[in-house]
Parts: C-alpha cells; sequence; structure tokens
C-alpha cells in the first residue's frame, strides 16, 4: 500500500532532516505540518472506505430489529423488538472493542414542547403521543427535569449480555427511560459489525418533528437504505407518508425496497391457489403492480416539488424483493432457536401445504427462497463494491498532491541549503554583516511596498465578501418557497333510508342505517419537509461560507505578489548590498505567513419550526403561519450566519493588519537570525560546508524540485 510506503518514508525523511532544524526551522515546520495534513485526510479516506452505513426505514412492527438481527447477527437477539411511537428512538450501531452504550435525551426544550401538546386540547397524533410519553414516565416514576439535564449518558459495559440487559432500560417497549430517549447510540464486539454502521429509524410518520430531522440527517450520510413494507399491508398510505416524509431530499445513493413478512401473505394468499409456485407468483405480481403504481406517483410529486434526485432514486424502487425472516430461519436455524411466533407461522404454512395443495411438504430450499436473504446481501454489497471506486479517486490523487507539495517544499530548503553553502564557500562574514545592516536601513521602505500588496488583499476580501453575502440572501428567497402537497382523506356520511314496502304493513315504519364513503383531496404543507428547507439552507450556507471564506484571499497567490515585490523593491533600491544574499532570508519569513480559517455552526435551527409545528398543516391560516414561520426563521439562520462571518471576516482583515504593520520588524529578525546562524557557521566552517552538502543531497534523493521558490 503506497499509505504505509510513503508514511515510512516521511519518517525516515524527518529523521535524516532533525539535525538541520535550528538551521531552518521554518522548513523543517513546513514538512511537520504537511504529514500532519497527509496522515489526516488519509485516516478519513480509511474511516469512509471501511464503513459501510447502512439505515433501515420502515414502521412500527415492520419487522426491522428481526430482520436486521437475521441480516447481520444471524439471528441473535441483539435488537430489541420495536417498541410504539412513543417510544421509538433512533439507534445507531457500529463495531466497537467493549459493549458501550450512549444515550441522547430530549432537550429541555422539546420536553416543554412535550407537555404543552399533553396539556392542549388537541385530539391529534403529536398531541396523543406527547400525553402517552409523559404519562409511561410517571409510570417508572423518573424525574423527567433532572434526567434531560444531563442531555447524554454513556455507558460501558463487561459483556454483551450485561449491555444488553441494560439497553432495554432506555430502547425497550417498557424501558425505564425509553420516553425520555431521543436517539441511541451502541458500540458491540461483534465480527459481524466490523466495518458496518446500522441506522435503525424509528417507524412513525411525523409525530415528532426534531426525531424526522435527526433521522434525514443520519438518512443522508447512508450508502444504502433499506425501506421495509409489509407484504400483507404493502405500501400502504402509512408507508407512502414515510417516505414522503423522512427521505431526505440530498445523500442517500441507493435504496432496496423490502416486502417482508412474505410467510404471513403466503398464508393468507395459499388457500385459493393450487399451488406454492402458483400461490408466489401470484403475491409477487400483485406486489410489483403495486411497487410500480405507488412509487410512481410518489416520484412524479416529488419532481413537482423540485426534487428530481429524489425522484429517479424511488424509481429504482419499482422491483421489490421479497422476503421472510421467518423463512430465512427455517432454513438456516436449528428448531431449538425458534421463537414462538416463528412456529406458529411454520405449523400454519404446513398444514396450508397438507391440506390446499395435495399434501405437498416446504424444503429447505423452498425456505432459502422464500427467505431470500442472499439477495439482500447482495444489495449492500453491491453498495460496497460501487463505493470503492470513489474512495481509491481519492486515494490516487492524495499521493501525487503529497508528493508534489513535499517536493516544493523540499526545493525552497534545498535554494536556501545551496546559498548558505556559497556563503560558507565564497562569502565573507565582514561584508554580509555590512550588506545586512544597509538592508535593514531599507526595510522601512520595502515594508511599506509589502504593505501597499497587503492593503490590496484586504480590499478585494471585503469585495468579495459583499459579493458572497448577497449570494447569500437571494439563497433565503429560495428556501423560503416551501410548496403544498396534495393528499386524499377518508370521509364517512351515515344517513338513515326507509325500508318500508307498501306491499307489506308489517314493514311500514321500518328503516336502515347506510354508509357511504368517499374520499377528499385537500392541500397541506408537511411540516418535515418547511424543517428540512431550514436545516438544508443553514448547513449548506455554513459550509458555503467556510469554504468561501477560506478561500476569500489565496495565501500561495498573496505570497507569490509579495515574493515579487520584494524582489522589484530589493532590486530598484539602495546599492549598498547584493539583493541575492537576503531574497531567501525575507522570502521564508513571508512563507510562514498563516491566516485564520472560518468555521460556522448553527445549532439545531429546526427547532424553530418544530416547536411550533407538526404533521401536516392543512388549513389556509395555519399554512401561512408555517410560510411565515419558515421566512423569519431562515431570517435569523441568514443573521446568524453573517454575524459569525462578519466577526471572522474582521479577524482576517486585522490579522492582515497587523501582519502590515509588523513586516519591518518580523524582516529584520530574519535577517538578525540569519546573521546569528552564519556567524555560528564560518566559526566552523570546514565541518558546516559538510553539513549543508550532506542536507543538500537529502533534499535531491527525496525529489526536491529545483527553483520551487521562483
Amino acid at each position: 500500500m503506497f499509505d504505509i510506503k510513503i508514511t515510512t518514508e516521511l519518517v525516515q525523511l524527518k529523521n535524516n532532516l532533525g539535525a538541520y532544524s535550528e538551521r531552518f526551522p521554518e522548513h523543517i515546520n513546513n514538512i511537520d505540518d504537511l504529514e500532519k495534513d497527509f496522515l489526516s485526510e488519509l485516516q478519513r479516506i480509511e474511516a469512509d472506505e471501511q464503513h459501510l452505513s447502512i439505515g433501515i426505514m420502515g414502521q412500527v412492527k415492520a419487522g426491522k430489529s428481526s430482520f436486521l438481527n437475521a441480516l447481520l447477527f444471524d439471528g441473535k437477539p441483539i435488537l430489541p423488538e420495536a417498541a410504539t411511537p412513543k417510544t421509538a428512538n433512533l439507534t445507531r450501531i457500529s463495531y466497537g472493542e467493549h459493549p458501550h452504550l450512549v444515550v441522547h435525551y430530549y432537550s429541555p426544550e422539546e420536553w416543554a414542547e412535550f407537555t404543552r401538546e399533553a396539556e392542549s386540547e388537541s385530539d391529534g397524533v403529536r398531541a396523543r403521543i406527547a400525553r402517552g410519553i409523559l404519562e409511561m414516565v410517571r409510570l417508572h416514576g423518573v424525574d423527567a427535569a433532572e434526567t434531560i439535564e444531563r442531555r447524554q449518558e454513556a455507558f460501558s459495559a463487561a459483556s454483551l449480555d450485561e449491555l444488553m440487559g441494560r439497553l432495554n432500560d432506555y430502547v425497550g417497549e417498557n424501558g425505564r427511560y425509553t420516553a425520555l430517549v431521543k436517539f441511541t447510540e451502541i458500540l458491540l464486539p461483534l465480527p459481524e459489525l466490523d466495518g458496518f454502521e446500522i441506522i435503525d429509524t424509528p417507524g412513525m410518520n411525523d409525530p415528532v418533528p426534531s426525531r424526522t430531522q435527526k433521522t434525514r440527517d443520519y438518512m443522508a450520510k447512508c450508502d444504502v437504505v433499506f425501506f421495509l413494507s409489509r407484504c400483507s399491508q404493502f405500501l400502504d398510505q402509512s408507508d407512502m407518508d414515510l417516505l414522503a416524509q423522512q427521505l431526505p431530499a440530498k445523500g442517500v445513493k441507493r435504496m432496496v425496497l423490502v416486502a417482508g413478512q412474505l410467510d404471513g401473505v403466503i398464508a393468507d394468499d395459499g388457500f385459493d391457489r393450487a399451488s406454492l409456485a402458483e400461490t408466489e407468483g401470484n403475491v409477487r405480481a400483485r406486489l410489483v403492480r403495486r411497487a410500480e403504481s405507488e412509487i410512481e406517483r410518489l416520484s412524479i410529486a416529488r419532481e413537482k416539488l423540485g426534487d428530481p434526485d429524489v425522484a429517479k432514486l424511488l424509481r429504482g424502487l419499482k422491483t421489490p424483493i421479497l422476503s421472510s425472516t421467518y423463512a430465512h430461519g427455517y432454513a438456516h436455524w436449528e428448531e431449538s432457536r425458534w421463537g414462538k411466533g416463528m412456529r406458529h407461522m411454520h405449523q400454519q404454512l404446513a398444514e396450508l401445504a397438507e391440506q390446499s395443495w395435495d399434501g405437498y411438504r416446504f424444503t429447505l430450499e423452498d425456505w432459502a427462497r422464500l427467505g431470500n436473504f442472499g439477495a439482500l446481501k447482495v444489495a449492500y454489497e453491491q453498495a460496497r463494491l460501487d463505493k470503492l471506486p470513489l474512495m481509491q479517486a481519492r486515494r490516487d490523487d492524495l499521493l501525487p498532491r503529497m508528493q508534489a507539495n513535499l517536493s516544493k517544499v523540499l526545493g525552497e530548503l534545498m535554494t536556501a541549503a545551496e546559498h548558505r553553502l556559497a556563503q560558507l564557500k565564497f562569502g565573507d562574514i565582514r561584508a554580509i554583516e555590512a550588506g545586512a545592516i544597509a538592508c535593514e536601513a531599507q526595510m522601512t521602505g520595502i515594508a511599506n511596498r509589502l504593505g501597499s500588496t497587503i492593503n490590496v488583499a484586504i480590499e478585494q476580501a471585503q469585495k468579495t465578501a459583499a459579493e458572497i453575502k448577497m449570494e447569500l440572501r437571494r439563497e433565503v428567497d429560495a428556501a423560503a418557497s416551501v410548496r403544498t402537497q396534495s393528499g386524499t382523506k377518508k370521509e364517512t356520511e351515515k344517513y338513515t333510508i326507509s325500508t318500508s314496502k307498501w306491499y307489506n304493513p308489517f314493514t311500514w315504519g321500518d328503516t336502515e342505517t347506510i354508509e357511504e364513503t368517499t374520499y377528499v383531496t385537500y392541500e397541506y404543507i408537511a411540516t418535515a419537509d418547511a424543517v428540512e428547507r431550514l436545516v438544508n439552507y443553514g448547513n449548506e450556507s455554513a459550509a458555503n461560507l467556510s469554504r468561501a471564506f477560506n478561500n476569500i484571499i489565496s495565501m500561495s497567490t498573496l505570497r507569490a505578489d509579495l515574493k515579487h515585490a520584494l524582489i522589484e523593491e530589493l532590486n530598484t533600491g539602495s546599492q549598498e548590498f547584493d539583493p541575492a544574499e537576503f531574497r531567501n532570508t525575507l522570502e521564508s519569513a513571508l512563507n510562514s505567513l498563516k491566516l485564520p480559517e472560518l468555521k460556522l455552526d448553527i445549532g439545531d435551527c429546526g427547532q424553530l419550526i418544530s416547536g411550533k409545528f407538526s404533521g401536516k398543516v392543512r388549513s389556509e391560516r395555519k399554512m401561512e403561519e408555517l410560510r411565515r414561520t419558515l421566512r423569519e426563521s431562515l431570517a435569523l439562520v441568514f443573521d446568524k450566519l453573517l454575524t459569525g462571518f462578519d466577526a471572522a471576516l474582521k479577524k482576517l482583515c486585522g490579522e492582515f493588519d497587523r501582519t502590515r504593520d509588523s513586516l519591518a520588524q518580523k524582516l529584520t529578525a530574519s535577517l538578525q537570525g540569519e546573521l546569528d546562524q552564519l556567524r555560528k557557521d564560518f566559526a566552523n566552517k570546514e565541518a558546516e560546508i559538510k553539513q549543508y552538502e550532506e542536507l543538500i543531497k537529502i533534499c535531491q534523493a527525496a525529489g526536491a524540485k529545483k527553483g520551487a521558490t521562483t
């Protein structure tokens, strides 16, 4: 591997150059910085390479926990069975050398909102869930305020069994603290997890908007997402709402639609069929037809909302993978490992085959085919394979960049060493000292010339910053444009009709109540969409501002401009000294200039909306309130970003000012440092000549490019 080779070479090079750190501290420090940058980038690449991030989406009771246990843990009950909408929380599972659990509680602000919802007169989903959460906390006698003030807690365990026992307190259906937990992180020392990160998402639509946004944030980082839908209620309205509201607009690279619990629908459908093959064929055709129609409808809706990438992603779900965790277990696990539900379903299917299919008996091949876990494993292995070319490209780019930067730094070091060597061989220390004094006398003029160059850079920075802020403001308007969506609801009307027959007096006065069901179309705005627009604007703007700020002044360009001004000033100034004598020294001082970087953090800005709205907002008045809140929230985020940006810009310009004002002092100090070193070198001339000749050989052997400073 090239990374091992180049790391070894860097260590060897640094060891060889260690003896020269006092002579050329700036150059040696530059090599140290290159090594740190290289190792840091390499670490990021390796971390991305080694982990395949898998997201799991689906309703509560869709079988996500048993699916994951079967897919990744050979059926061992690592993950607790699903809870309820009020207690389900996002769980991140990854490999760790020791069992470890990190619990993240709701914030005090979120808990205050739950309390307000619970005390309201609303009968909506969010209010009912809030009441359920508060009741669960009351039953367990937990001090909610004291618990959530901790924000998060971490627990280590001596064994996997110990951790799983503790885990039930925080994610179990009746766990003592489950109702207070927003999301959890679990590290397990299981070989099956090595190289994987699993994100198990809450299985609800949007009862808790902050959890929905957390789900979207994690989903956006996933390599592949499995969406589980029960065959018996395949892609029902709850599933479609979940796909519409929890799927992020950006980030997810691949989705796999799993029609799970196939065993149940085989049992229901098989009595009307002549064979297992006919039953399978009928179920498959029916589910594929539904996938094609429902997914296309949702894809068109996302296109209308301006999300063509999401629409394309969704259209890849039209061919679902039919699967059964139970059938997979029948094919691969000893009967002693079957749970009560598995045993019941096995008996039901065996009786079906006996009675309806002429005494047919299921084979291991049948169970493996119905389980279909081979297709599921292929799906996430393919995601890993698709990820490798990208990672390899990053690796391939890292090496030449590192080598080019290292060659440049070594070239500068070699040029400085050759200059010192020439001074020792052919120069006279008294003449050099006289030249330094003359150069120092000219330092004010040199500093003023370089200061003018820095002033131009400050003006350019301020102009560029103004353009960036204008673009940021324009993007606020685009983010504020949240569109309405169309939904349907079922309305049932009851009315009474007469059933009297004129010819039968005994029926006179008889009536019958009839129900008439209609489906009404309505317009709504999904709170989750507004939250996503706000959070995406904040995160993307913060990232763009940081990148723009860090590129607002190119240090390489600025150094080149300063060096050009330095050369011109030296050549046109006093002729009492040779400009070449001190050019390298002064250029080295310019190379040490560094500028501050900008990092912006917007915090959990989604709370500005999710604290006031939830679910589908339908009335015209409420939709307008949501739009107004979104605009106001965007303005708040915009102001916060600009405050951070302006503060950083002020710091940048201040750094330029200090650099400009201290140039004469800095350049003079560099001259004095150079003279001090030369005096030492001349005192032991012959030995030092050999040292510099050896240094030049080291630079040449390491691939230095001569003239890199020009």
